[in-house]
């Protein structure tokens, strides 16, 4: 049986269609500066700045987070700080997001000084952070033991509290773990605390054979797929980003395993006139042969384009946040043109779990994209862009009246928060504050919604949402998920306080007018 809508119901929807245009046609147009894909995250390390930006220019606009290493620690723990405020001006200019890491380089004795000195540590990367205006930090501290598993926790605790007010991020490495344990490395790592308290977790898909180890594949796509499931069981998959390694490892007699890049390998093998053969139990890359040269015996495990989009993929077989790579400069670059579709019309969602939805809604001309041929579906939007894009979607007379602290008359966004709360489609926090900067979440963004249209419950005002029941936005979280406006999860949650992306915009509209 089809039930025809009511001309009403008609005009509630092209509305609402409308409304999206607008916002997202603004969004192109304010948010131009942002990085192409906040859920990339890319390592540079090893080289100058200057080739940083030589790599850069073969990535065919691909990356969207660069993370160099600007963070450093002494014997003692204590921070060493050397950002290259030009790199990262030009790092802006371009539209990357800069997140640079700390690390111990795997010095076991540094990283357990520097969880002693956590809370010197966490307040001095804080203050690091905005001095040089970064859009946040990377942790990798590597090869801690369980002893200084709840330190860490606490350190990243801190340190995220310290930057979450100010809209910077807090990401870190973790080792690729498959099943719970408290020995070696791993057991250093509290997960499921962690992924409550940072923002984004980069999973170190990689080093499944290791130096002085025997022969095998860097990062067996069985092996990673085993880590990615475990990981989805221990904290949210929309924080995970799967690493993935862009070198290799050979053996020789001598060299056990030791790291080659991908342009290295290559030459070696043409040199030498040896073939290379696909692992299909490992879905990988290896050669054996003798160089010419020295008369040595090679074994080379590593990953070209194509192996590498195969571990790709599993970013939208678990609609994982992402993926990323350690490091740039040591790749196949071929990866960057595979990585660009070509019947596509948006080089950033070809792994995305919203791809259909967005496809969608392109086809219906409903959303749009960027003048860099990219969606950016992660991209998250504050709460100072929603309430310029309601107020000019609304056509809202200018209201400059105040009345939040931290708004001030100078302020872009001024006019546009002062009109929207005056009208009474967004609120402010009960400390007197809009938050502007803020993510915007989707319980606020289903409050705002509401109070911009009249949407009326079909079906009681029962939710099936399993964390909203207590929550100050339940009634208007109800209404809009009654009306057919708003999903959940596979969880039953809502997932009210989480941030709102272009994807999951795309996938609210695709179910709309499906």
């Amino acid at each position: 049986m089809i039930e025809l809508l009511t001309s009403r119901e008609v005009r509630m929807i092209k509305w609402f269609a409308s409304l999206f245009i607008i916002i997202f046609s603004l969004t192109s147009t304010t948010l131009s500066a942002q990085s192409p894909n906040h859920h990339n995250l890319i390592y540079l390390y090893g080289a100058t700045s200057n080739t940083y930006k030589k790599q850069l220019e073969q990535t065919n606009g691909q990356v969207g987070t660069l993370i160099p290493n600007y963070f450093n620690l002494t014997k003692d723990g204590q921070l060493v700080v050397n950002v290259d405020t030009d790199f990262v001006a030009y790092a802006k200019k371009k539209g990357y997001r800069i997140t640079p890491f700390i690390s111990n380089h795997w010095d076991q004795q540094v990283g357990i000084q520097a969880m002693a000195n956590r809370v010197k540590l966490a307040d001095d990367l804080a203050a690091a952070v905005l001095k040089n205006d970064l859009d946040g930090i990377n942790i990798d501290i590597e090869n801690l033991t369980y002893a200084e598993r709840d330190l860490q926790t606490e350190f990243l605790k801190r340190l995220t509290d310290k930057l979450k007010p100010h809209g910077k991020t807090v990401s870190i490495a973790v080792a690729p773990a498959r099943f719970d344990t408290t020995k070696g490395w791993v057991g250093s790592y509290d997960f499921e605390a962690i992924g409550k308290i940072v923002d984004v977790v980069f999973i170190m898909g990689y080093d499944q054979s290791y130096p002085n180890g025997p022969e095998g594949p860097v990062a067996g796509l069985p092996w990673v797929e085993e880590s990615v499931k475990y990981f989805i069981k221990k904290m949210p998959k929309e924080k995970i980003v799967l690493g993935v390694p862009f070198y290799g490892r050979y053996w020789t007699e001598t060299n056990r395993g030791h790291g080659i890049h991908y342009p290295v390998a290559m030459n070696l093998m043409n040199k030498n006139n040896a073939t290379m053969e696909y692992d299909a139990v490992n879905s990988t890359m290896k050669s054996k042969f003798t160089d010419q040269a020295s008369g040595k015996k090679y074994e080379i495990w590593f990953d070209n384009a194509d192996t590498i989009l195969e571990r790709i993929k599993l970013v939208e077989k678990y609609q994982l946040k992402g993926w990323g790579a350690w490091h740039l400069g040591q790749e196949d670059t071929r990866i960057w043109t595979a990585l660009q579709p070509g019947n596509q019309p948006f080089r950033d969602i070809a792994s995305h779990w919203a791809k259909k939805d967005i496809l969608a809604m392109k086809d219906r001309e409903l959303l749009r994209g960027y003048s860099d041929d990219t969606f950016r579906p992660g991209q998250q939007i504050t709460r100072e862009e929603v309430a310029t894009l309601l107020t000019q979607a609304l056509r809202f007379d200018i209201k400059k009246d105040g009345g939040f602290k931290d708004v001030s008359a100078s302020r872009w966004s001024f006019p546009y928060v002062s009109t929207i709360s005056v009208y009474g489609m967004m609120k402010g926090y009960p400390d007197q504050t809009f938050r502007p900067a803020h993510p915007i979440t989707r319980a606020e963004f289903a409050a705002a919604l509401a109070r911009s249209f009249a949407v009326t419950p079909k079906n009681g005002t029962e939710s099936s949402f399993s964390d909203i029941h207590q929550h100050w936005a339940r009634e208007d979280i109800v209404k809009l998920q009654q009306a057919g406006i708003l999903s959940g999860y596979q969880d039953g949650s809502f997932r009210p306080d989480q941030t709102v992306s272009r994807a999951e915009t795309a996938a609210m509209l695709h179910r709309i007018l499906q």
